[in-house]
């Protein structure tokens, strides 16, 4: 089994300097941390070099091929350099032939030519494309007559193949399991339901705006997940208030005098001298509008459940419940007598309100620890806003639009 240890080209200085130091090991061991410390694309067979014992090696400020040569003397192996990588491979033993009548006294005995090729076929595979380098190395060793001497040609024939794999996407390792922080923002579509009970005005109620930050803490295994939430949130909605009030058309009776006559016997009996006004039909009509706001610290529990589960993507249901305490309020409130409103206080708003919600939602992975997640949710609160005294009955609900990042641990 051929294996290439490959990097991305960068810009490097030729031939640097290194310092590399390794316990006895296999060979293969050492060719691997020789890359992973500094990026060498190395390409050799693992089958083979791992059975290949080195002693402890260390150095100093040498050139890389120094080093590759220290670490396989006396292995049977040697590298070659093919444009930035280096192939390791085994080295071919050199042996004359004798022809039959050759005497082994006779030094100049001419022996013949013999030419030996090798191939080596590297695959080295990238995150895209798959290359492949055929090395033809052709040796010719020549005995020459009278001096013995051996020469050798070497011809070299690199043949690199491409092979398009398609589109990948180098998604990083993540984490999506254990203790995790959500912090998020609210955005929500307010509903209102009214009833004003014993009252003859116009009253009017629309909402205007209603949103919340937050954040959600929790612990997430496998498809389970629960946690609790704490959050402001806040609601505004009109109030408006219409009001035509008659008055008038009728006499009023008032007392201009009064004596008395005494009877014999005791008796005693008053008399009144009375007068009449007519007082003319009016009419008033009464408008007024505000603004009422309400503020709540929110705390809550979840649970959700995974649906869908993919290696980057997954799809959840959601449910929770939430306290919602009261921070502040302000606007306007319905009144019995003119002007037929007053002020909206603490003390006519409900201190505590129950809350209950559930949805559906995603989660995007963007990283080795975080993860986008976008929520749609239904909530609504359980009772009116304002304490049963008051003559108004107001319950909100919510269609959540929910944005948050979860950082997991």
């Amino acid at each position: 089994m051929s294996c290439a240890l490959f990097h991305k080209a960068y810009s490097q200085p030729l031939n640097p300097l290194i310092s590399f130091s390794v316990e006895s090991c296999n060979l293969n061991e050492a060719l691997e941390k020789l890359f992973a410390e500094y990026e060498l694309n190395v390409a050799f067979s693992k089958a083979e070099l791992s059975k290949i014992r080195i002693e402890s090696y260390s150095c100093s400020y040498k050139s890389v091929e120094e080093v590759l040569s220290d670490l396989l003397q006396g292995t049977g192996y040697a590298f070659k350099k093919v444009g930035k990588q280096y192939v390791i491979r085994r080295t071919q033993k050199y042996i004359p032939v004798r022809p039959d009548n050759q005497d082994p006294q006779d030094p100049v005995t001419v022996l013949p030519e013999e030419t030996v090729t090798v191939k080596t076929d590297t695959v080295v595979n990238i995150a895209a494309d798959t290359i492949r380098l055929v090395d033809t190395v052709c040796v010719v060793r020549t005995v020459m007559r009278y001096d013995t001497v051996v020469r050798v040609e070497t011809q070299h024939d690199t043949i690199y193949t491409l092979k398009y794999r398609g589109l990948t996407f180098p998604w990083p390792a993540f984490k999506d399991n254990g203790w995790f922080v959500t912090p998020a923002l609210t955005v929500s579509v307010l509903g209102l339901k009214a009833e004003f009970p014993d009252m003859e005005q116009s009253v009017e109620i629309a909402p205007v705006s209603a949103f919340g930050v937050g954040v959600d803490g929790g612990y997430k295994h496998n498809r389970m997940t629960v946690g609790m939430t704490l959050a402001y949130r806040s609601l505004k909605y009109r109030f408006a208030l219409d009001q035509n009030v008659s008055g008038g058309d009728c006499y009023v009776t008032d007392t201009l005098d009064t004596y008395y006559v005494v009877y014999p016997g005791g008796d005693t009996t008053y008399q009144y001298i009375l007068d009449s006004t007519y007082i003319p039909l009016t009419f008033t009509d009464v408008n007024y509008r505000d603004v009422n706001r309400f503020d709540y610290l929110s705390i809550g529990l979840f649970g959700s459940v995974d649906f869908v589960k993919l290696e980057y993507f997954r799809a959840f249901a959601k449910a929770g419940i939430s306290a919602d305490v009261l921070l502040s309020c302000s606007g306007s409130t319905l009144f019995s007598e003119t002007p037929y409103h007053e002020d909206l206080t603490r003390q006519q708003a409900a201190p505590l309100k129950m809350s209950y919600y559930g949805g559906l939602g995603v989660g995007l992975k963007l990283g080795n620890h975080f993860e986008l997640v976008p929520e749609v949710r239904y909530r609504g609160m359980i009772g009116s806003l304002c304490r049963p005294e008051v003559m108004m009955d107001v319950r909100p609900h919510y269609w959540d639009f929910r944005l948050g990042l979860t950082y997991y641990f």
